[in-house]
């Protein structure tokens, strides 16, 4: 056989190999992508941080505050882990923590990463102001 084949060949199985064998659908995000990706995940959740505010504003309707959670993103599933609060960054009632981290944890990173990411994102709440009636 001309290499010229040969080559093609072994090319062809090489591709078809990385088509069926586990783990091979990786991607290699750089550090921009890598967290645009995460954020883009994290807003898949957008519905359930307004049922979590929302629940908080029954307690306090005023309630203004930050939280923020770090956590990991497992490079062989992509799959969000140890979501916690960020004490010194947060500064919100526990029962509004709590339901964000519920809410962010178990989130699957899709395609999955060559390497596991470390991740910190903030969450900004603001009461809104009442609305001016007209006297």
């Amino acid at each position: 056989m001309p290499s010229n084949i040969l080559k093609s060949i072994a090319c062809l199985a090489i591709i078809a190999a990385s088509a069926v064998l586990p783990g091979c659908s990786c991607v290699a995000r750089d550090a921009e992508t890598y967290r645009a990706d995460t954020r883009t995940l994290l807003e898949t959740r957008t519905g359930a941080l307004k049922e979590c505010y929302d629940q908080a504003l029954v307690a306090d309707a005023n309630l203004d505050g930050q939280v923020t959670v770090k956590f990991k993103v497992e490079k062989k599933t992509g799959k969000i882990l140890d979501p916690a609060i960020d004490p010194e960054r947060t500064k919100a009632p526990e029962a509004l923590s709590s339901c964000i981290v519920k809410a962010v944890d178990g989130l699957t990173l899709d395609p999955v990463d060559q390497r596991e990411g470390q991740a910190t994102f903030s969450w900004t709440f603001k009461a809104n102001p009442p609305l001016a009636h007209d006297a």
